[in-house]
């Protein structure tokens, strides 16, 4: 079976592989291109945390600072979104951060940080114009922009050939942020929109599950909001088509 990876290509790798040894067959098709801001300048000194929503937010952030900065955010208290954002933290800077919430949200994460976090503390955001402003709107924090989110070219062209592609396959499609699944189905026809339907959408979490519902379709959702997650919905899938092997 099909398993279409729409995340950037940066990403996708990892889940294609762990897709091929499960026997699926991987499609990358990124909805999304990352683009890693280097003329960016922030003074860690004025923060007492920060703040990861994503990997990406870790290695845009190792990318413009200096040796010491390095060296001084080991003193910060760290939060993190999920585990994949926490052991690309812990790569990059040598470290285990202290925050990790239970359910893999923006809201959780909010949630856990007010446990312990005091009034006057200031937060650093490292993160893409596109985040969600939860964290920024309840939290005395600033956002850096160390990475941005950029559509592909041609991505209505490239949507129309995957299209013909998938024709009379089965096939299961998979998102992993709101925004890889916003860009994919504004170009879905009413012809596409027929076969996906008659097909399967895993949504990485409620975040991104909303988003493709806007669109009119039904996505499943793993019990932990992960690629491996994503990976059981998967296994599951098969063995409901009467494919397992």
């Amino acid at each position: 079976m099909k398993v279409i990876i729409t995340r950037p290509i940066e990403r996708a790798k990892t889940f294609a592989e762990l897709l091929k040894k499960e026997n699926f067959e991987p499609v990358i098709f990124p909805t999304l291109k990352l683009i890693y801001n280097k003329n960016v300048e922030v003074s860690l000194n004025n923060y007492d945390w920060v703040v990861f929503t994503s990997p990406s937010g870790v290695i845009g952030l190792y990318n413009i600072i200096n040796k010491n900065q390095k060296e001084i955010i080991k003193n910060k208290k760290i939060a993190v979104i999920g585990e994949k954002t926490a052991k690309t933290f812990k790569k990059y800077f040598g470290r285990e951060p202290d925050i990790i919430p239970k359910e893999y949200t923006a809201d959780s994460l909010l949630e856990e940080i007010k446990k312990v976090a005091k009034s006057n503390e200031k937060f650093l955001i490292p993160t893409t114009p596109s985040t969600r402003d939860i964290l920024k709107n309840n939290l005395n924090a600033d956002l850096v922009f160390v990475y941005k989110s950029v559509e592909p070219e041609n991505l209505k062209e490239k949507i129309n050939k995957l299209k013909e592609e998938l024709k009379d396959k089965r096939f299961i499609l998979t998102f992993t942020s709101g925004l890889t699944a916003k860009n994919f189905f504004k170009y879905v026809d009413e012809d596409f929109t027929n076969i996906i339907k008659n097909n399967y959408i895993v949504a990485i979490g409620p975040i991104t599950a909303k988003v493709i519902k806007d669109f009119g379709f039904k996505p499943l959702i793993p019990k932990k909001y992960t690629i491996e997650g994503i990976l059981e919905v998967i296994k599951n899938l098969r063995k409901l088509e009467g494919n397992d092997d």
